[in-house]
């Protein structure tokens, strides 16, 4: 059988150089994003050009009927599902604009976890993330589930493109030597199509379980031009869990979590949480997914994975969450070796993706690059070369670059002491400089967001202002530790995350304390600090915390040499009274609560024995995602004294107990109301959950305690 007995217009033995011309018919095997992008570029571009192009997709997923305005893409397309900001600029420019029904979970904010440091990246306000799925499943969502891959091979059909549903089985030149593919259609027939270019858009997971190099199809590629050289791939791990919806909003709501390191007996590299409405996908590279087989493998991972102490304190009770489906499908690890040949050429997958990032992208950038020299270049071998080989060539240099950057991102998450030096760098940029001057921030969210390519990245992580913002955080972090070594400051169990409230956020935050309390907080003080932390909690949760502030029982504020105790009220009530003790030196202050509005703020003042005008004030306020920012601010103005002997005294004093201290008890004392709350809620939640019917979606945690 053979399909379209003849092209639009009449194939002529090959010119030695030419491009697409009038008539012409081009084949794209694959209809995901790879093949939908170039088909849509040379659709459009060929129209700019006024030349008549004929493309035909053939799509092995289908036929199926058309969904909202596009396509349904049957199956799963193994991928997390994450469109970028650099990808949803290309939309953008593109004009094309992803449907609502396909947008899982908008995203504003990415989590880096690396050995209990933990450092947040905002996405900023002029950019765009979020999540996505790119077929039909997992089978559990409901409705008529919407793909990304369908989205865009509905937009190459409004572009002009026809759809052929079979599967491209080999390639191969007929006598005219022109490309003709054999397909197998969905009735079981096979056929052949002529063409006068194809673009093989097939990925590296044809058929699952498979690698690429041992696909009949590849190898006919192979046939065509023996210098093609598959890249090489490696395992990945991806699994979706229906947690529920409303969990998800409360753990996770517009936020992503990237993990840096697994455990002894887990050793992973990389792995990705992306909340995608009730489901959560789970994405994971390492040694031990190297060599996973499905189904025993995967399902030992997983479970290990979810039992990681990490894992359960970002979502707790995770590990019953239902399993909705899950795959161990290839990723590219190197760019492929003359991927084409004459009147073929490969793109998306098969051709190379960026190193762990952003394979949607890299499918963009492969595709557009094809489809501009078939037009202006030519379609024989040295054209495609000429042309198309530089978009390869800098995906392979990229890539190179790439294994630099995430071998030393790798040391610096995965290292008990460089991941606190990292932590602590990007809390001091984030204390000391304004939003444009922060480069280590800067370059922390390139390589998380797929922002820039890693030459860049590289670029910028061996470049002064960076290795300046990490040696000074070596160096806050050496003094930290002297510290915490003087105080007796333990972290032990308790994660670390950045608590500073940064420079353009603070008169913000001073002016809502100023307005919840009903007084004003000028003129400034000598010293004045602020920190906030968000907790997974209610305001009464929270409060039950702060009540045991200055009582035995509280493993926060604990320090050595220093006693605090409650001798007066009662906690969180006005008339409670914090006395500070510094026995071995005869120094005594109290601290009286004096205004309390609710279960929302208290305000401490202090007498004047140590300081004047001294204040400390808690805040809890609401977050976006039915969450709770704890905010401390603290003020003071030192005492100065009158005589000589005295003003010595109290900057000796002052000198002995310098500013930073503050930072790090305050650090600390937060981090460990943050954990210890969420542990507690962690507790409850589970007894709801043992409590709840073994099948379906928790769906019931969103409140918590009363």
């Amino acid at each position: 059988m053979h399909l379209f007995s003849g092209p639009v217009r009449k194939m002529k033995a090959p010119a030695q150089s030419t491009t697409l011309q009038n008539g012409d018919r081009v084949a794209v095997v694959g209809g995901g994003p790879a093949g939908s992008f170039f088909a849509i570029h040379l659709l459009k571009e060929a129209k700019k050009l006024n030349r008549q192009i004929e493309v035909v997709v053939v799509e092995k997923r289908g036929p199926a009927e058309p969904n909202f305005e596009g396509f349904q893409c049957k199956g799963c397309n193994f991928c997390a599902g994450i469109v970028s900001p650099r990808l949803n600029e290309i939309l953008d420019q593109c004009g094309l604009t992803v449907p609502d029904e396909i947008i899982q979970g908008h995203i504003d904010y990415i989590w880096i976890h690396g050995q209990w440091k933990n450092v947040r990246l905002r996405v900023p306000d002029d950019l765009k993330m979020y999540s996505v799925y790119r077929g039909s499943l997992p089978g559990r969502r409901t409705g008529r589930p919407a793909g990304f891959d369908g989205f865009l091979l509905g937009e190459a059909v409004k572009a002009g493109a026809r759809i052929q549903y079979g599967e491209a089985q080999a390639i191969a030149y007929n006598a005219a030597g022109m490309p003709t593919l054999t397909i197998k259609l969905p009735s079981g027939e096979t056929a052949a199509f002529d063409a006068s270019f194809v673009s093989i858009a097939s990925g590296i997971n044809p058929h699952y379980g498979m690698d690429s190099c041992a696909d009949h199809f590849t190898a006919s590629v192979k046939r065509l031009n023996p210098s093609f050289v598959p890249g090489r791939s490696r395992r990945t791990l991806i699994f979706e869990l229906d947690v529920g919806e409303e969990y998800l909003q409360r753990k996770m709501n517009r936020e992503i979590y990237f993990l840096e390191y697994g455990s002894k007996d887990l050793a992973l590299e990389h792995t990705a949480l992306i909340p995608k409405g009730r489901f959560l996908t789970v994405a994971m590279i390492g040694n031990f997914v190297d060599h996973v087989i499905l189904p025993r493998d995967s399902r030992q991972i997983i479970q290990q994975f979810l039992a990681l102490p990490q894992v359960d304190r970002i979502l707790p009770g995770i590990a019953a969450a239902p399993l909705a489906c899950a795959c161990a499908p290839r990723m590219t690890v190197t760019t492929a070796i003359s991927p084409f040949g004459r009147r073929f050429a490969i793109i998306g997958d098969a051709a190379g993706s960026r190193l762990n990032k952003d394979g949607l992208y890299s499918a963009h950038v492969t595709a557009s690059g094809l489809a501009h020299t078939v037009l202006h270049e030519g379609i024989d071998e040295p054209s495609l070369a000429r042309g198309y080989g530089k978009t390869v060539h800098w995906l392979a240099a990229d890539n190179r670059f790439g294994k630099m950057v995430f071998a030393v991102s790798r040391a610096a998450f995965s290292t008990p002491l460089l991941s606190r030096i990292v932590y602590q760098a990007f809390a001091t940029e984030y204390k000391v400089r304004d939003q444009r001057s922060r480069p280590l921030s800067s370059m922390l969210w390139k390589i998380a967001s797929g922002m820039s390519d890693y030459r860049e990245v590289l670029r910028e992580m061996r470049g002064h202002q960076v290795l300046r913002s990490v040696l000074m955080g070596a160096m806050v972090t050496l003094r930290n530790m002297i510290c915490e070594l003087v105080l007796g400051i333990r972290w032990g169990k308790y994660g670390r995350y950045p608590t500073v409230v940064v420079k353009e956020k603070r008169q913000g935050l001073k002016q809502h304390l100023a307005a919840s309390l009903g007084m004003p907080l000028d003129p400034p003080p000598d010293f004045e600090r602020m920190y906030e932390i968000k907790i997974h909690g209610s305001n009464e949760e929270i409060m039950t915390e702060l009540a045991r502030y200055g009582r035995p029982d509280s493993r926060f504020l604990r320090l050595r040499f220093i006693d605090m105790r409650q001798i007066q009220g009662t906690p969180n009530r006005v008339g409670s009274v914090i006395r500070y003790r510094v026995p071995f030196a005869k120094l005594e202050a109290e601290l009286r609560l004096t205004r309390q509005v609710g279960s929302e703020t208290v305000l401490y003042e202090a007498d004047d024995r140590l300081v004047n005008r001294g204040r400390l004030i808690f805040d809890i306020a609401p977050t976006r995602d039915g969450n709770r920012r704890l905010a401390v601010y603290a003020a003071f103005d030192y005492k100065k004294g009158r005589g000589i002997a005295s003003r010595a005294m109290w900057r000796t004093g002052r000198f002995l107990f310098p500013e930073f201290v503050h930072d790090v008890v305050w650090n600390h004392a937060l981090c460990t109301i943050k954990e210890d709350v969420e542990e507690r809620m962690a507790r409850w939640e589970m007894k709801v959950l043992d409590s709840a019917p073994a099948s379906g979606p928790r769906t019931d945690l969103i409140d918590g305690p009363q």
